[in-house]
């Protein structure tokens, strides 16, 4: 299948945002209360290959589509309005 990256998805509960940059790299904003997460992942192996095809195929239909915008406006809020958590 072709994809047009980026792809934008957001969990239904509305608290983890995905932004699919390739079938092997996305980046993830998870909204932890009064803290945020954002990584980066890169697919180096099996398990890591199946989140994305997971996220793309919206497996389970746990995902809805969201817009760069949307993305990047939730993106902005947190880094100005939240504390970011590091792992």
């Amino acid at each position: 299948m072709s994809y047009q990256f980026p792809i934008f998805r957001r969990y239904k509960h509305g608290n983890t945002f995905y932004r699919i940059n390739s079938v092997e790299n996305f980046d993830e904003l998870m909204i932890i209360g009064m803290y945020f997460v954002f990584t980066n992942h890169q697919a180096n192996i099996l398990p890591e290959y199946q989140m994305i095809i997971d996220l793309l195929d919206n497996a389970g239909n746990r995902l809805e589509n969201i817009d760069v915008e949307v993305f990047e406006a939730k993106l902005d809020f947190c880094k100005k309005n939240l504390k970011e958590k590091k792992f």
